[in-house]
């Protein structure tokens, strides 16, 4: 494999993949770029609150100076109280291996009197930690001897003892995909390649009370990835576990709403239409609150409106920030970005990183490969899979080049001053992310800010009229080690058109965001091992 090959493959099969571990990162980042977290705003101050997490990925207040934290790799759940571990209150067997892990909190709307707690994590089918990508799930009867099973990812209540300072098992709302493994390899299509990103894992409790589930693609290539036949010409089963339709073998790429008890609500956008089709995939479907999501590390409510938002990575191109809207089909792998950029999304995915020696690009799958995207915004609306009732939604703000945003939170409150109550804001998935432009820095892990319009149904841009178009036309040359790719006119991971957004730096890969009792907004860094605290100045 050349050089350019070499590249291509780290990026397309392993980008979101080392994206939690931190080790693509930290390998990339230039001597120095280790610096102390910045702000823009001098009128912010910030101050670590804890360090030595190991890979943090999640956490929750349960009181004021009082936070629960989720651990990745190691599958445990710490207390951190007045900035001090004060105990590990759960230890779950997990498989860590890619994105998976422990990676999602959420608390229970009535958490001060029932204690619920909820956790997305992976299972490994060993009863201990593992790496090892096919030790997922429990085994089962109903797969061939010897074939690992699709599942693994799982979302369980937990019970919060305060006093014996323990999590206890509670029940299971749902299981969820975690392994695929066929013939997808874009690099070397004869042989079977199994994949365990794109993961997703974030969940939030939104103010109705119900639980919001984010899984992302895993590999996925059926009817929520808007493929209604499948990946393949002519159609046929999606792989060796049947598909395309979403049975629970088949059922990623979407955010799910579902009561405290993992069962559906009937208020649920498809909840008619998944019971027209019944089965195992009519109930799946009436889980549903969108669909046709590629992956998110971010996922967070609008304490204002109670709008539902979300951070999402796209391949080469076209990450996104969107609001949510309930039935809402957000159009991959038909589309990233707005549709009014579909030329933009089919050049990049077909030429980055795509030297004459390497196969057609295929959005890190063989088995769909970027030269059967449309041309057109009108064949891409015809050819997404629109269930009753559905709804295409451009996103908000997209990066032309992927950057990419992670975890997301708004600030509740004044504890950051009027001005930023109500705002937004995202972390990145890299620690070397550039700034500033061809001159630019690397920001070691960056914040932006975004504010919300008067009726908080939008983001406003309006204050950098290069944005106002809402796409960020990002690209410029890339930093050592890569050089300039073949036949690239742009490049991934450049923050130019970003500087408007740009509020702090050198905060490592932010895993979550959240505002904090005291009306500051606490940021945990999966690279540093560290939650740090923003609050205006001096704090």
């Amino acid at each position: 494999m050349n050089m350019n090959e070499q590249v291509r493959f780290v990026l397309k099969q392993l980008r979101a993949t080392t994206l939690l571990t931190g080790l693509f990162c930290s390998t990339l980042l230039p001597v120095g770029a280790s610096a102390a977290p910045t702000l823009t705003d001098p009128n912010l101050g910030v101050s670590t609150v804890v360090t030595g997490i190991s890979q943090p990925t999640s956490m929750a207040f349960i009181g004021r100076n009082d936070f629960l934290i989720l651990e990745k790799a190691s599958g445990r759940v710490k207390r951190v109280t007045n900035g001090v571990v004060t105990a590990t209150v759960l230890d779950l067997p997990v498989n860590s291996n890619s994105e998976r892990g422990l990676l999602g909190i959420a608390l229970d709307l009535n958490f001060a009197t029932n204690f619920n707690v909820y956790l997305y994590w992976t299972e490994s089918s060993t009863g201990a930690d593992s790496t090892v990508i096919s030790e997922v799930g429990n085994p089962s009867s109903s797969f061939p001897p010897g074939t690992p099973q699709p599942f693994g990812n799982r979302v369980d209540r937990f019970i919060w003892n305060p006093t014996t300072q323990a999590l206890t098992y509670s029940g299971n709302l749902i299981r969820l995909h975690a392994f695929q493994n066929d013939k997808n390899n874009a690099l070397n299509p004869a042989v079977f390649t199994p994949q365990a990103n794109n993961n997703g894992g974030k969940i939030a409790i939104g103010p109705d009370g119900k639980l919001y589930v984010i899984i992302g693609d895993n590999g996925r290539r059926g009817w929520m990835q808007n493929l209604p036949n499948g990946p393949y010409l002519p159609p046929t089963i999606d792989d060796q576990f049947g598909g395309p339709a979403p049975d629970s073998a088949h059922f990623t790429g979407v955010i799910l709403r579902l009561n405290t008890d993992g069962t559906a609500p009937a208020d649920n956008p498809f909840f008619a239409a998944g019971a027209s089709i019944g089965g195992e995939v009519g109930a799946n479907i009436q889980k549903l609150y969108s669909y046709g999501h590629r992956n998110s590390f971010g996922l967070a409510f609008d304490p204002l409106s109670g709008n539902l938002w979300n951070s999402e990575n796209g391949d080469d191109s076209f990450d996104e920030i969107n609001k949510i809207v309930r039935g809402g089909n957000y159009g991959w792998t038909q589309i990233m970005g707005p549709v009014g950029r579909i030329g933009q999304f089919k050049a990049i995915e077909t030429n980055l990183f795509t030297p004459a020696t390497a196969p057609i690009g295929a959005i890190q799958q063989l088995r769909y490969p970027v030269t059967r995207i449309a041309y057109s915004p009108s064949v891409v609306l015809s050819r997404l899979m629109m269930l009753p009732g559905a709804i295409y939604q451009d996103p908000e703000l997209s990066w032309r080049y992927a950057v990419p945003p992670s975890g997301l939170g708004f600030v509740t409150g004044n504890g950051l001053g009027t001005n930023y109550n109500g705002s937004l804001w995202s972390g990145m998935a890299r620690t070397t992310d550039i700034t500033g432009g061809s001159t630019g820095t690397f920001a070691g892990g960056a914040l932006m800010v975004m504010r919300l319009t008067a009726d908080r149904q939008h983001l406003d841009l309006s204050a950098d009229p290069r944005i106002a178009d809402r796409v960020v036309d990002n690209g410029i040359a890339y930093p050592p080690p890569f050089g300039t790719p073949v036949g690239t006119a742009g490049y991934k991971f450049d923050g130019k058109e970003s500087e408007s957004l740009l509020i702090g730096q050198n905060f490592g890969i932010t895993t979550d965001i959240q505002s904090g009792p005291d009306g500051c907004l606490y940021v945990v860094s999966n690279t540093d091992g560290a939650v740090y605290k923003i609050c205006q100045a001096p704090i």
